[in-house]
């Protein structure tokens, strides 16, 4: 390898980081106080949500599964939690519980829909997208749901000092999943059907099990994120997921997350979120409409999924020189 091959490799690795740092100080030339302490805590309680979730999407996107339901779903844990509280008023945590539970089976079904009739699961996550989003219209009644009680306040506002106890929550998962990722069989497993699932099928690996369990952690994970933000709202709303699946695929792309599956660092998924939080919080500073946002936002994922797709030719190219 040449000395021009080893910086564009090095270059490539730390792409997420480099965009960050030249949006921080493009947003700070544009606005000094997008580095101040109350704007900074502001970007951290965003990313939380969108973190969490994403997390759970990063999974199955390395298992090069695309899935546009997630938003759905984060929309429906809370939806479900205020409808079921308001109606039989059983213990709130035992329903959340629930919820996820339901969110689960949900994205299974998802997957066993893709695998039994081998069809791209990017098609029925949009039509379970919409199914999903019906769903929690006839749930609520197609109205915000209040009355939740105020012993679950503490997961979305509460703080530990001037930290959000939701990041802290966002910071422990991304812990567990990198430890899952790199340090696990069933992470290895994840990397090898996402690298190439007919050699992994081969090997021996159970690639629909693996399929199947990505697939709820992705619907947890999702969820637990909507659980959040319903806490943080203090309401279930079935609009709540809104551009959500967008945002948390953008995140995952943008940190490093190859679309392709196989390739993936849960210390570039967490720059990518943080990345999506400062384009929100920035962009907003700026004055700048949501329609244009959906533009520069739209934009970045695009040249993510073009350098994500060149990067992996060139590795392809090596390799078969090699």
């Amino acid at each position: 390898m040449n000395k021009s091959d080893k910086i564009r490799q090095t270059i490539t690795k730390f792409i997420p980081q480099i965009i960050l740092l030249i949006l921080v100080i493009f947003f700070t030339i544009m606005n000094s106080r997008f580095l101040s302490q109350k704007n900074l805590i502001s970007v951290v309680r965003q990313v939380s949500t969108t973190g969490i979730a994403c997390l759970g999407i990063s999974c199955l996107l390395i298992t090069g599964e695309l899935d546009f339901s997630m938003g759905a779903l984060y929309a429906f844990t809370g939806v479900f939690t205020a409808s079921v509280y308001a109606k039989t008023g059983l213990p709130i945590y035992l329903i959340m519980l629930v919820s996820l539970i339901c969110a689960a089976l949900i994205s299974c079904f998802t997957c066993w829909i893709t695998i039994q009739f081998n069809v791209p699961r990017l098609i029925i996550s949009i039509a379970m997208q919409t199914a999903i989003n019906g769903l929690n219209v006839i749930i609520s009644g197609n109205k915000t749901l209040y009355g939740l009680p105020d012993n679950i306040k503490w997961i979305g506002q509460g703080y530990i000092g001037v930290v959000p106890i939701s990041t802290i929550i966002f910071i422990a998962l991304a812990f567990v999943v990198a430890f899952m990722l790199n340090k696990t069989y069933l992470g290895r497993y994840i990397m090898a059907v996402g690298g190439n699932n007919e050699v992994a099928r081969l090997s021996g690996i159970n690639t629909k099990k693996i399929k199947y369990i990505t697939s709820a952690i992705a619907a947890v994970m999702a969820g637990l994120a909507g659980l959040v933000a319903m806490s943080r709202t203090f309401c279930g709303s079935p609009t709540a997921g809104g551009s959500i699946s967008s945002d948390i695929i953008s995140a995952a792309v943008l940190g490093g997350v190859s679309i392709m599956g196989g390739q993936g660092k849960t210390s570039g998924l967490v720059t990518g979120v943080i990345i999506i939080g400062a384009l929100n919080v920035g962009l907003n500073m700026m004055n700048m409409s949501s329609n244009a946002q959906d533009i520069f936002k739209g934009s970045m994922l695009v040249v993510a999924i073009v350098v994500d797709s060149l990067t992996k030719s060139r590795r392809a190219k090596s390799k078969r020189h090699e």
